[in-house]
């Protein structure tokens, strides 16, 4: 999961400057990562009913925690910084892990 954020954090940084990224930037990617996590758990998520609800609290405050430090992070390091919309309009409709790293790549 630390790739993920490195990888998006990398993404905008590295990218065309024509944007100021926003606190509410950070909030918005930060929740799409939330919805990806949990996409991918319900995907790949365990079927065992006798597993599943121990587990399943389990990913979702892990789900929880990556994008409360995504937005944490974001909010003191990247806000205020000039990063491409393109790379945050991308980040915010991914539905997806995969998607969020496509985001990223060049």
């Amino acid at each position: 999961m630390v790739v993920v954020l490195l990888v998006v954090a990398g993404a905008l940084l590295g990218a065309g400057c024509k944007k100021t990224m926003s606190e509410d930037d950070c909030r918005r990617v930060g929740e799409a990562m939330r919805a990806a996590w949990a996409a991918e758990v319900k995907r790949v998520g365990p079927a065992d009913p006798q597993v599943s609800g121990k587990a399943s609290v389990v990913l979702a405050s892990e789900g929880e925690r990556l994008s409360s430090e995504w937005t944490s992070d974001c909010r003191r390091e990247l806000a205020g910084s000039e990063v491409d919309p393109g790379e945050i309009d991308c980040l915010t409709r991914a539905k997806t892990l995969e998607e969020l790293r496509r985001c990223g790549a060049p």
